[in-house]
């Protein structure tokens, strides 16, 4: 069983996004990472039909599910929840899963802007329920870590993981998250950053929808997410405040072991 995850975030700090491809066997789950080409730097002079042919036949070539880090539906940022009078400012730029995981508003910056673009492909293409949403921020949150990943780095050596630098706080943690998932390095993966982190989370995510295990979506996640906004907003649970269609979080480790290598 393959699955395939693209940490397309990285458009919203001008880098380029990464493919990573979850095989799940008898010996574990082998996640190898590379660099998503297809998703390349464009031009505002490109051509759309050219530039979504591209993507689509690329995308075409990964293994189902693809869990993708930026927002599929953006509807929650249109349609009204309850009364006008009672909304906060939140609402106006953050979907609920995006407020309930401290993730970043979805159509602002560099990341809207392919947002958008990514989400104009979709709607012209025929891939069902094959491309989910996943977020690496909220899988991030449900296994307990608490601080700021995104940036960091960390190298594996004799005894384990480390910080690249024990000084920044995200270094610490990245050490910290591989070490608690268990990541093996193969040839190639000896250094993670939040990039290789993210790609990874997004493919463990599809992969886990692909099984039925260890992930939160549907009900289950809307629940999360409106218990969370409510908490982070000092509010009543609003039963409106619902996670995107098509996405999922994934929410445990499911894997015995797991490989990870990297290729340029």
């Amino acid at each position: 069983m393959e699955a395939t995850g693209i940490n397309l975030s990285a458009f919203g700090a001008t880098r380029r996004p990464l493919v990573a491809t979850a095989t799940d066997t008898a010996d574990g789950v082998h996640v190898q990472i590379a660099p998503a080409r297809a998703f390349g730097s464009t031009k505002l002079s490109d051509r759309v039909d050219d530039t979504f042919a591209g993507w689509r036949a690329s995308l075409l070539e990964m293994a189902a599910p693809i869990g993708v880090d930026v927002a599929l539906d953006v509807s929650g940022l249109i349609s009204p929840m309850g009364e006008p009078g009672s909304r906060q400012l939140w609402e106006l730029t953050h979907r609920p899963l995006d407020f309930a995981f401290y993730g970043a508003a979805p159509l602002t910056d560099k990341i809207g802007e392919f947002g958008h673009r990514f989400r104009t492909m979709l709607s012209l293409s025929e891939f069902g329920g094959k491309i989910i949403e996943a977020s690496p921020l909220a899988t991030v949150e449900l296994l307990g870590f608490k601080g700021q990943y995104v940036g960091g780095g960390a190298h594996h050596g004799h005894s384990g993981w480390k910080a690249d630098d024990k000084g920044k706080r995200g270094d610490k943690l990245m050490a910290k998250l591989l070490s608690e998932l268990g990541v093996n390095p193969l040839p190639g993966a000896e250094k993670f950053g939040s990039d290789e982190l993210d790609a990874m989370l997004c493919a463990l995510t599809a992969l886990a929808v692909a099984r039925g295990d260890a992930v939160l979506k549907g009900k289950e996640l809307d629940a999360d997410v409106s218990e969370r906004c409510a908490r982070r907003a000092i509010a009543e649970p609003n039963p409106a405040h619902k996670a995107p269609a098509n996405s999922a979080v994934l929410a445990e480790p499911f894997w015995a072991t797991l490989n990870v290598s990297a290729r340029a």
